[in-house]
C-alpha cells in the first residue's frame, strides 16, 4: 500500500495581486485563481505521493500562497487477478458520493472531507 496525499489551498499571504500574477506565471488562469481565493480552503490536488504533493505546494508556497498537505490515506497495490469475485457490500463502510472512496463509516470523508451525513 502506498499513502496518499492531497493539497489544499488556504490563502495567500500578503498581497493577492502579487500571488495572482507570480500564479499566472506557473500557467494558472485568473479566474481559475479568483475562484480558488473565493471558495478557500480548497483541495487543489489530490491522490499525490509526498515527494509530488511537496513538490505542487511549494511552487504555491514560494508564489505567495498558503497550503497544507493532508495524508488522505493509502492506496492499495493493483490487486492480483486470483480472486475476482464482486465482493458484497460491508455495512461498516461507506462510499463517498463525492470522490468515491470506500472507507469505514465516519462523519466525514478522509480523502476529500466531504459531509457523509449530508446523504442519510
Amino acid at each position: 500500500m502506498t499513502k496518499q496525499y492531497r493539497v489544499v489551498f488556504l490563502g495567500f499571504k500578503d498581497d493577492a495581486g502579487a500571488f495572482r500574477d507570480n500564479m499566472a506565471k506557473l500557467g494558472v488562469a485568473y479566474d481559475t485563481l479568483d475562484k480558488y481565493i473565493r471558495k478557500a480552503p480548497i483541495v487543489l490536488k489530490r491522490d499525490l505521493d509526498l515527494a509530488d504533493a511537496r513538490r505542487y505546494a511549494d511552487a504555491i508556497i514560494n508564489a505567495g500562497g498558503v497550503v497544507n498537505i493532508q495524508e488522505t490515506g493509502e492506496i492499495p497495490e493493483a490487486p492480483s487477478n486470483a480472486d475476482n469475485r464482486p465482493n458484497a457490500p460491508d455495512p461498516d463502510y461507506v462510499l463517498c458520493p463525492n470522490c468515491g472512496f470506500k472507507q469505514k463509516k465516519e462523519e466525514y470523508c478522509v480523502r476529500c472531507g466531504f459531509n457523509l451525513n449530508l446523504t442519510d
